[in-house]
């Protein structure tokens, strides 16, 4: 016979709200039974009661809050910003591999530009300060699969002492999936973790980002 307890932790543990509701102490447990009661219901292949399915949840609460928590206080050192961008796609052919080795040797990008490239399974993705997209277009002279426009770059970064930490890479990721903020492309280093997002996103990611770097560096 399928205990509800586990049943329970799964239906929990795939609904990212719910996680938190119950780990903060704002879940209604009463109103949440109702809702997952017939979902309980089908996977334990039996039939439950309100009561049975609030003690489980009661006891996954316990369980959860003896763990370490989802979402970590990230401390950001520094916050730098890139903006126009551009986005060049080409398909992973030996030729652009070519063309995007010989890249550097024929065009010179300052350390004020931004230029990141990233080599896919099917896809090179080229992300450039928008200046430097003729060139670029010049230099391979292969018709590209697709060409975005007004992109921002928000780079967070931190110190070498989050190395190992849980969770950083997710923590900073609930900052614009909370304020539902679309991501077009991530770009990371190991101090650092930069959002491409739409120009007209540029501003509201900045002041989330810089409101946590006041709060995790408050003294």
């Amino acid at each position: 016979m399928i205990k509800i307890q586990p049943v329970v932790r799964d239906i929990v543990l795939g609904e990212l709200e719910a996680l938190f509701a119950l780990t903060n102490g704002y879940m209604n447990m009463s109103s949440y039974a109702y809702c997952i009661k017939p979902k309980v219901e089908k996977l334990a292949k039996k039939q439950v009661t309100i009561t049975s399915l609030v003690v489980s949840l009661s006891r996954l609460r316990k369980e959860i809050q003896k763990a370490k928590p989802l979402i970590v206080d990230v401390p950001i050192t520094n916050i730098t910003t890139k903006l126009p961008l551009s986005e060049i796609s080409y398909e992973n052919t030996q030729k652009v591999i070519e063309k995007l080795e010989s890249f550097h040797k024929n065009i010179f990008v300052s350390q004020e530009d931004f230029f990141t490239t990233t080599r896919g399974t099917k896809e090179i993705n080229i992300i450039c300060s928008a200046h430097l997209e003729n060139k670029i277009l010049k230099h391979f002279k292969i018709k590209p699969k697709w060409i975005n426009h007004n992109f921002a770059a928000i780079g967070i970064s931190y110190g070498p002492e989050v190395f190992g930490v849980p969770n950083i890479f997710f923590s900073l990721l609930s900052v614009t999936a909370r304020a539902r903020i679309n991501i077009e492309e991530l770009v990371s280093t190991p101090t650092e973790f930069i959002f491409i997002v739409a120009e007209k996103d540029f501003g509201r990611t900045v002041a989330l980002f810089s409101e946590l770097h006041r709060e995790t560096n408050m003294v």
